[in-house]
């Protein structure tokens, strides 16, 4: 099993707390907490009067987020959170009665709600590929619906419910030729797994930064290929989003030529400094070290969960080994809802999702957090 980690002193839980759920809400590294209560004070001492210090600090933290994206700078843009990045790209687009868009049954609300109501409001219709029995997400089904017709497919990079993977490369490979784009939401692996979206041909990625990026809420990213950027137009437009962006005697509807055109107005310094402390120590760390951890942490679960009698509902290899950081169990003689409290009682924190109740630990977590959640489920049952 894994050996414990230095980063793991990043997180001081209260006693008795053992946090698997990364793939909800994640705790922040102490490194972080101590950025934010640096800027705090600086606001607090300074207003301000020193904004031009903070404004190279914003720009340092775009070529960190960069990094984990594998790309420069200028091809990352930070949104507010992923239903408003997936939404720029919706309202960026020129939509026609008779467009499709193709998705699968089991997205996360964020995407889904805005292409369905793309389909009210401009006559389009939406493919939604429901899962295989299994419950993994079938690359094949999905490039059925995929026509002349269709504008762009849209998939979670792993399912929030059972944490199935899509694909990305062979659904990547196939739309990469067509004028089709290619948007993921990438909330459930960016921080978790190495994901590099121009080597997958995709063309619009949305993820915030609370989950397995151990950053705060409210603060993601936003990242567009060069197809992207020829289809999708802001809707939103503000001060910082044009050519003339810092000079406000001239106005001008001419956009910026990077993804800065997405960000309208006043950045959120607290949390954008905040997110890429926390992105540079996941790089610190290296992308390989945490991908490794997460899925042996997993695999562990599943493992162990399996010893118990439960069934595991997240597909796995014939190794056992599941594909991204979400491990979803039942047990046959138990309830998920009862079984939830009892284990949140013990101190598990964990999420019912799904069909049964989800586990997502992180990198920096070790033998010991199994031990303790299994433990503990094991005084449940």
């Amino acid at each position: 099993m894994l050996d414990p980690i230095p980063y793991k002193s990043e997180f001081p839980f209260a006693q008795g707390l053992v946090y698997l759920n990364h793939a909800g809400v994640a705790p922040i590294p102490q490194r972080t907490a101590r950025v934010i209560m640096e800027l705090a004070d600086h606001a607090n001492r300074y207003g301000a009067s020193r904004y031009d210090e903070l404004a190279r600090r914003h720009e340092q933290a775009r070529a960190v987020c960069a990094q984990l994206l594998h790309t420069e700078p200028g091809r990352v843009a930070f949104a507010p959170n992923t239903s408003e990045a997936l939404c720029w790209v919706a309202l960026g687009m020129a939509w026609k009665p008779g467009d499709e868009i193709v998705t699968t049954a089991a997205e996360f609300p964020s995407n889904a709600i805005i292409w369905l109501d793309i389909a009210q409001r401009h006559g389009v219709t939406v493919h939604r590929v429901p899962l295989e029995r299994d419950g993994r997400v079938s690359t094949v089904r999905l490039l059925e619906h995929v026509n002349k017709r269709t504008r762009l497919l849209s998939v979670s990079s792993a399912q929030f419910s059972n944490g199935a993977l899509a694909d990305l490369k062979a659904l990547g490979a196939a739309l990469k030729d067509s004028d089709a784009l290619f948007v993921v939401d990438a909330i459930q692996t960016l921080g978790a797994l190495d994901l590099d979206p121009h080597a997958l041909h995709i063309d619009a990625l949305a993820a915030d930064g609370h989950k397995w990026m151990l950053g705060p809420e409210g603060q993601g990213l936003f990242w567009l290929s060069d197809k992207g950027m020829a289809q999708i137009t802001p809707r939103i437009l503000g001060w910082h989003s044009v050519a003339t962006a810092g000079n406000h005697d001239i106005i001008t509807t001419e956009l910026r030529g990077d993804m800065r055109r997405f960000e309208s107005g006043t950045p959120n310094l607290m949390g954008v400094l905040a997110l890429a402390e926390s992105v540079s120590m996941i790089l610190e760390a290296g992308m390989q070290t945490v991908q490794g951890r997460v899925t042996a942490l997993a695999t562990e679960f599943v493992w162990r969960l399996r010893q118990l009698e439960c069934k595991v509902h997240t597909p796995v290899d014939a190794d056992g080994v599941p594909g991204a950081g979400i491990v979803v169990f039942s047990h046959p003689r138990h309830q998920p809802e009862a079984l939830s409290r009892k284990l949140a009682a013990q101190g598990v924190y964990h999420a019912p999702r799904g069909a049964g109740l989800r586990f997502a630990a992180h990198f920096y977590q070790d033998e010991d957090d199994v031990d303790a959640a299994m433990d503990a489920l094991a005084r449940c049952l």
